[in-house]
């Protein structure tokens, strides 16, 4: 049985990107997609981000890359080998 990953977002890094670079969380929210509540929730640990806000995320912010924002445990699932 194949585990999905958890994947996190790495607060502090994220928090001091935010500072560094004068973006507030809703500036943030809105350049990548989401409700403001989605990523205070996601700031103060109450969810982990969905792809809509990994997507967001990688696809507004080119100086950012996935290790250095997020973090996992498992395996990221693989694509199917086979077809059914």
């Amino acid at each position: 049985m194949n585990k999905s990953a958890d994947i996190f977002v790495r607060t502090k890094v994220l928090r001091k990107y935010l500072k560094d670079n004068r973006l507030s969380e809703v500036q943030f929210a809105e350049m990548i997609g989401v409700a403001h509540s989605t990523v205070n929730r996601v700031l103060n640990g109450k969810r982990n981000p969905g792809s809509k806000f990994i997507a967001g995320v990688l696809k507004n912010f080119s100086d950012l890359n996935f290790e250095q924002i997020f973090s996992y445990n498992n395996e990221l699932p693989k694509g199917k080998k086979e077809v059914s």
